[in-house]
């Protein structure tokens, strides 16, 4: 189960020379190049050691369906978004896995307006995948090849221009920052935004090798020298990406890892302060949202978790900011797609406005525990979720993303992972034993 290719609408993922291969992404590519029905294409992938491989082959396939290719290197995935905009391309390809191990790499497919393409779309491109034997462009009406070196450039100079972010006045709290990019793509465009934001930067593993040198996911048993650095600089703030910098984890002043549901949390603050709008965030995110949307009156809804999903539902509501508590900050001011970039510049923002440390800020809202579990995708996975629910028949379930049980001051999750060969089982509470039993409780049940 471990070596299957994992298709949803988060893209399709594998281990590479396994389920994920040069033919696949040919294949990926002249899907898109169909559906697309030629045009301008954005190229680019965070820094693993397959992404030349990989990005070449689905390059390939654009050309043969008669694409005209921009190649952006390796980079954030949002800046795959922001140059399919700026370069008024018709869609793109992002190569990566995100968080997934090193062994891993997977296809991002965009569609024009630099998003992820949406449940509907989704539904019509699949279609298209799925024919063994897809038509080629004569000699004629190949596509073409060429790069675009600024586009990184293009994402940082995005970001100092948005209205929520007082670039003068983060500037001048001078902010001693680490910053570890786990060797992916945010290595060059994530120090250097801190630099712009006139901040004093020490960078750590922020070579893009493609050679993780921490588990990628930049959860907390992950964050160790990024930690002990904040000690040792005696940092006010440390940040860690994961490989396509996507999403951003915190360390506070303390040397603590705050963990990811946070940065969500306080950028909520430092845009809701300024307008209030309706929040958005997915069915797995933690309760400080919610929080932080009632603290300033604002509406708050859930959507199924996927970045298409939460943006879908943001474009229904009107929504000014939303995310995922995965450290995936949604800001629509900049573009529809979770930014590491975005999420640093508005975390700098709350930090300058309160003028208090991370270890205050966290302070100014409610805090939860949450515990996060997973286990192996079992094959009757459906059958053994449908007798849960009977189990459960003596509370209120919510069934938008898997199962969802809300109480007064907690709630447990269990669902299918869109992006592993694993079920997850997520639970939040206001101490760390309830949560836990929350999700054993379920673990139990499910067996």
């Amino acid at each position: 189960m471990a070596h299957e290719l994992i298709e949803s609408i988060s893209g399709a993922r594998g281990i590479v020379g396994e389920s994920m291969t040069p033919h696949l992404a040919l294949h990926y590519g002249l899907a898109l190049g169909t559906y697309l029905e030629g045009g301008v294409v954005v190229v680019g992938g965070d820094s693993r050691t397959s992404h030349d491989c990989l990005k070449s082959a689905a390059a390939s396939g654009l050309m043969a369906a008669g694409c005209d290719v921009i190649d952006i290197g390796i980079c954030p995935t949002p800046t795959v978004g922001i140059a399919i905009r700026n370069l008024k391309a018709r869609g793109g390809i992002a190569v990566t896995a995100s968080h997934n191990p090193v062994q891993w790499n997977g296809l991002k497919v965009f569609n024009r307006k630099g998003e992820f393409i949406t449940p509907q779309q989704f539904d019509i491109f699949q279609r298209i995948l799925s024919q063994p034997l897809l038509p080629l462009s004569e000699w004629k009406q190949v596509g073409s090849y060429g790069r675009y070196d600024k586009a990184a450039d293009d994402h940082i100079s995005r970001v100092l221009k948005l209205d929520a972010v007082n670039v003068r006045k983060i500037k001048r709290r001078k902010f001693k920052v680490v910053i570890d990019c786990v060797n992916g793509g945010g290595s060059i465009p994530g120090p250097a935004l801190l630099e712009k934001l006139g901040c004093n930067v020490t960078a750590i593993n922020c070579d893009p090798d493609g050679r993780f040198p921490r588990g990628p996911e930049p959860v907390p048993a992950h964050l160790t020298q990024l930690r002990r650095k904040v000690l040792e600089k005696k940092a006010d703030i440390g940040f860690a990406l994961d490989p396509d910098a996507d999403r951003l984890a915190i360390v506070s002043n303390e040397g603590k890892a705050i963990g990811e549901e946070h940065t969500l949390a306080i950028a909520l603050h430092a845009v809701l302060s300024q307008r209030r709008s309706p929040v958005v965030v997915n069915m797995s995110t933690s309760r400080m949202c919610q929080d932080a949307a009632e603290k300033y009156g604002c509406k708050f809804y859930r959507s199924r978790v996927g970045e298409a999903n939460v943006v879908e539902l943001m474009r229904k509501k009107r929504s000014a900011i939303g995310g995922e508590g995965n450290g995936g900050v949604i800001f629509p001011a900049s573009h529809y797609g979770r930014d590491s970039l975005v999420a640093i510049a508005l975390v700098l923002q709350h930090l300058s406005e309160s003028g208090k440390p991370v270890s205050d800020a966290t302070k100014d809202y409610p805090n939860y525990v949450i515990n996060k579990d997973k286990g192996e995708l079992p094959v009757d996975f459906d059958i053994k979720l449908e007798k849960l629910k009977a189990k459960l028949s003596d509370v209120n379930i919510d069934e938008t993303d898997g199962i969802r049980i809300d109480y007064s001051d907690s709630w447990v999750q269990v669902r299918k992972s869109n992006t592993e060969p694993i079920f997850r089982v997520i639970a939040e509470a206001r101490t760390k034993p309830k949560a836990r039993d929350l999700v054993r409780t379920i673990k139990d049940l499910l067996k």
